[in-house]
């Protein structure tokens, strides 16, 4: 399970970044230090019109639910109330749950677990539903979308060649492809060029 500190080392979140939750109108905001603590803890009631400071004896609170659970019950004395810490907690900058973000945290380790697949493919319908939603925005402002890109498809399936000494065939790729895949590579032909070629 990732931390928020395994989520500060891939770059999924940044110190300084600000979290929030709501509860019965209350706003809770507080900072993610170094170290994966959060901290510099603030609240804004129905009525105020600034936050206020709150927590101020505690220096830092190591984790999400231990910061969530103070809120609750040492400011708002909520004692009995399940909540989920990383579901309902907002990063500010993204505009994302912190449970999504771990998530998204998830797939940058390198250790990936067969069950990890399941949240790539949670990745993949959020980008398809910003892609959805963008699209849809464009159209109610009036602005034009980018043309489609008409995409031909080539098989470069390597073909097999012996080699004297080898145990294994080594593989090969049409000549052709090779040279344009090495242009564009090297940068050598503009890309309008090389369109001719596929």
């Amino acid at each position: 399970m990732a931390s928020i500190l395994d989520m500060l080392h891939y770059g999924v979140i940044s110190a300084n970044d600000t979290i929030e939750f709501t509860f019965k109108g209350n706003v809770f905001q507080a900072k993610l230090l170094d170290g994966g603590l959060v901290g510099d803890c603030k609240l804004k009631r129905i009525h105020d019109r600034q936050p206020s400071d709150i927590l101020k004896n505690v220096t830092a609170f190591s984790s999400l639910t231990a910061w969530t659970e103070a809120c609750l019950q040492d400011i708002l004395e909520e004692y009995y109330t399940r909540y989920s810490s990383w579901k309902r907690v907002t990063h500010c900058e993204s505009k994302r749950s912190m449970g999504e973000l771990r998530d998204q945290c998830k797939l940058l380790d390198k250790k990936k677990k067969t069950e990890d697949v399941g949240e790539l493919y949670k990745e993949i319908k959020r980008t398809h539903t910003i892609i959805r939603e963008m699209t849809q925005f464009m159209k109610t402002k009036g602005i034009d979308l980018p043309p489609h890109k008409s995409w031909k498809i080539y098989d470069i399936k390597p073909s097999k060649i012996e080699c004297d000494d080898a145990r294994d065939p080594i593989p090969t790729c049409d000549p052709k492809v090779s040279e344009r895949i090495q242009l564009v590579m090297c940068k050598k032909r503009k890309v309008q060029e090389l369109s001719n070629y596929f």
